[in-house]
């Protein structure tokens, strides 16, 4: 599937046996390639958009037509996105294909489009079954819709899932809760975790990511307003922070620097405070 020079190289007939794993970032896609019975990633990479500013569907779909092998017919095809929103829903309160309900109700839809600023959006749901309980996201509309019409078998995840498998199996062992915050490009994922279960999640958008004392400031608020609000200790319970590395060189680096500036400030009121790079797709 490695050429001698160390690129891609798969037939259109080889893809059956083959898997792709995807995740659209702001600044490209990541993606990895893995042997259905092998069950590791056999190549991983980063395409980087053509374009800058356009719409992640648009480029999305710029890099599909750069990149034919892209759309070749994978046993399956996982799509890790970055939810615009998203929910926690009672299973038993969930209805099938009224997800949309629970997103947005305080969104003045018409006064965005008239300002340019509405973008379209699908919501998606994951259940998280043993719990009873179902997350429920958005994310872009078109570029959802053009994967959907390039893969039968798109199976779309919220970029964290992988993630939260691992810490709730973590959070299984150890007692009291476990504040995990997930900094990436465009915000930081809360997720509120305690004998295992997801017992809360929210989502706060990062200003601007330019400088790492700005946005561990940024991130420091919104923990120190949910620590408050659930009523966390210092001495029982724990912060675990993870910073994104898929993505550019430069939006790798400023998220790693926040991450240790975060932990830094935490560390003084904190008696476990941890950190760690998180990638959803596996190295080579």
């Amino acid at each position: 599937m490695i050429d001698h020079t160390g690129h891609l190289s798969l037939t259109i007939e080889e893809a059956p046996a083959h898997s792709l794993s995807i995740r659209p970032t702001s600044g490209g896609l990541a993606f990895s390639i893995t042997v259905c019975a092998e069950q590791e990633a056999s190549f991983t990479s980063f395409l980087p958009y053509a374009s800058v500013g356009t719409p992640i569907g648009q480029q999305i779909e710029e890099l599909y037509y750069q990149n034919e092998w892209l759309a070749f017919p994978y046993a399956t095809t996982t799509l890790y996105y970055e939810p615009h929103e998203a929910v926690l829903v009672p299973e038993e309160l969930l209805t099938p294909g009224q997800e949309g309900l629970w997103l947005s109700p305080g969104r003045d839809h018409a006064t965005e489009r008239l300002a340019g600023l509405d973008t379209p959006r699908v919501a998606l749901s994951v259940g998280l079954l043993e719990e009873g309980k179902s997350l429920v996201l958005s994310w872009d509309q078109r570029a959802y819709s053009f994967l959907r019409r390039r893969h039968s078998t798109l199976e779309p995840l919220p970029y964290f899932i992988p993630l939260l498998v691992q810490r709730r199996a973590d959070s299984q062992k150890a007692r009291g809760h476990e504040l995990v915050l997930v900094l990436r490009e465009e915000g930081v994922d809360c997720l509120l975790l305690l004998g295992g279960e997801l017992v809360a999640f929210n989502s706060y958008p990062i200003v601007r990511l330019l400088d790492a004392e700005q946005v561990a400031g940024e991130v420091m608020f919104y923990a120190s307003t949910l620590w408050r609000h659930f009523g966390l200790s210092s001495a029982g319970d724990r912060i675990h922070i993870v910073h994104s590395e898929e993505g550019t060189e430069a939006t790798v680096a400023i998220l790693r620097a926040s991450a240790q500036r975060l932990r830094d400030i935490l560390a003084r009121y904190m008696t476990t405070v941890g950190v760690e790079p998180y990638r959803v797709l596996a190295l080579r």
